[in-house]
């Protein structure tokens, strides 16, 4: 797996050109979560989507259109035909009702091929297809399920705490029930295919944020959209570049909510090691 981190970020051709290096389609948003699509969009753009579309509610729009100036807009409604993109990402504060599951059906069927599912896009396959059952192979689907422990619970028809205790047991079962890659969020975020496996040691604790999840699935898109290859591969490097670009916020000093965290932490840990000293 280290190979194919390190294979994933090589250099750009000298040609490259905004339809090149990878277009991403964001569907998501509602009036409780009008930015989650657009911390989504701003997750691809920083991974190096060459486009990024937003596909979004109008409660969405003027979110989209401040923080990711650069992407396209389309409205977010039952029936509206998605923008033509290398990946399309799904779920970011879509919601939790009929609608939500609706559009997460029609994505499911539809002409996109390469596939993050986030979110509320998952809690409306779990309560369409709890534990799996029903949910048949999409034909020509390529899916990357990215839950945290809830989702991943639903998903399982399961306790969290079933979950957090066989993290690695669950993620793999997910694969194989849904036929997907699944990115199971924690501290050592997992990514299987069902047999293949990478745990991921790159992230802190002081990203544990809402938003974060949004990002990551927005990373993980543009990194599979730029390589248009093996979605394992595209997913585990998208989860490291997530955790390795939040480690060097920490590092540098660069993000002030972070790192007044770490420097009470920091300060915390120097006064027990001189109380140890002492002792």
């Amino acid at each position: 797996m280290e190979e194919t981190l390190s294979s994933a970020f090589g250099p750009r051709d000298l040609d490259a050109s905004k339809h090149t290096v990878g277009t991403v389609t964001i569907v998501g948003g509602s009036s409780r979560f009008a930015h989650a699509p657009a911390i989504a969009g701003l997750g691809a753009r920083a991974a190096g989507a060459g486009l990024v579309q937003l596909m979004v509610p109008v409660e969405s729009r003027m979110a989209a259109a401040v923080l990711v100036p650069e992407a396209t807009l389309a409205d977010l409604m039952p029936g509206t035909e998605t923008p033509k993109c290398d990946v399309l990402a799904i779920g970011m504060g879509l919601g939790d009702g009929e609608q939500a599951e609706a559009i997460t059906e029609a994505i499911l069927a539809g002409p996109q091929t390469r596939l993050v599912v986030d979110a509320d896009a998952l809690n409306a396959i779990a309560r369409r297809y709890p534990g799996g059952r029903g949910f048949g192979p999409f034909p020509g689907k390529e899916l990357v399920f990215t839950p945290h422990e809830g989702e991943a619970a639903r998903l399982w028809g399961r306790s969290r705490e079933a979950v957090k205790a066989n993290r690695r047991e669950c993620a793999k079962e997910l694969a194989r029930l849904y036929g997907a890659i699944v990115v199971l969020k924690g501290p050592g975020t997992i990514v299987t295919d069902g047999e293949r496996v990478y745990v991921n040691d790159s992230g802190n604790p002081f990203m544990a944020m809402g938003g974060m999840g949004d990002l990551l699935s927005g990373i993980i898109a543009a990194r599979w959209a730029y390589r248009k290859g093996e979605a394992l591969g595209s997913a585990s490097a998208g989860v490291w570049l997530h955790g390795a670009a939040g480690d060097e916020l920490v590092r540098n000093g660069s993000d002030f909510s972070l790192v007044t965290m770490a420097a009470k932490v920091g300060s915390m840990r120097v006064a027990l090691d001189k109380g140890k000293e002492s002792t």
